[in-house]
């Protein structure tokens, strides 16, 4: 084999969340038991809505030049959420820049709207993170956004 890190970047490219899970942990910020309760949730919840929910972290939003840039194209390039529904989430996370971003798709936005998500963010995920507790505010700002997606009211349509 005359390139094996050619290998490894086209595989790099063809990840989408039916062939890996739901989780990304490209930070390293994850033990494998975390990234298997995030990923139940986030498949658990797709089963009850059709909502598809993913988590990627990272250290560097290359080629993006900010968070939210990198979570919306990696929102696309991933393929999340149905077609005509856009019912897609993404939460990207970098601790490397002590940034977080939730990107949703339109669909998704008509219902968890700007507001919301700032105040997940705000109230349930960054007090975890400030106490370097990462995991757990992954967690908690996961469970918040699907015990709200979840109530019948906030169906997305």
């Amino acid at each position: 084999m005359l390139f094996p890190g050619f290998t490894c970047l086209i595989l790099l490219f063809c990840e989408s969340p039916r062939d890996t899970g739901y989780v990304f942990d490209k930070e390293n910020d994850l033990s494998p038991r975390q990234v298997a309760q995030l990923d139940s949730l986030y498949e658990s919840h797709e089963s009850k809505t059709t909502n598809e929910i993913a988590l990627i972290t990272t250290k560097s939003y290359y080629p993006d030049s900010t968070i939210l840039l990198f979570a919306v194209d990696k929102l696309r390039e991933l393929g999340l959420g149905r077609a005509r529904i856009n019912n897609g989430l993404l939460i990207a996370y970098s601790g490397t820049k002590r940034q977080i971003f939730i990107a949703t798709g339109y669909g998704t936005e008509k219902v968890l709207n700007d507001q919301i998500v700032k105040r997940i963010i705000d109230s349930v995920m960054i007090p975890p993170f400030k106490a370097n507790k990462i995991y757990d505010g992954l967690w908690a700002g996961s469970k918040a956004i699907v015990d709200f997606l979840e109530k019948p009211e906030n169906k997305i349509r």
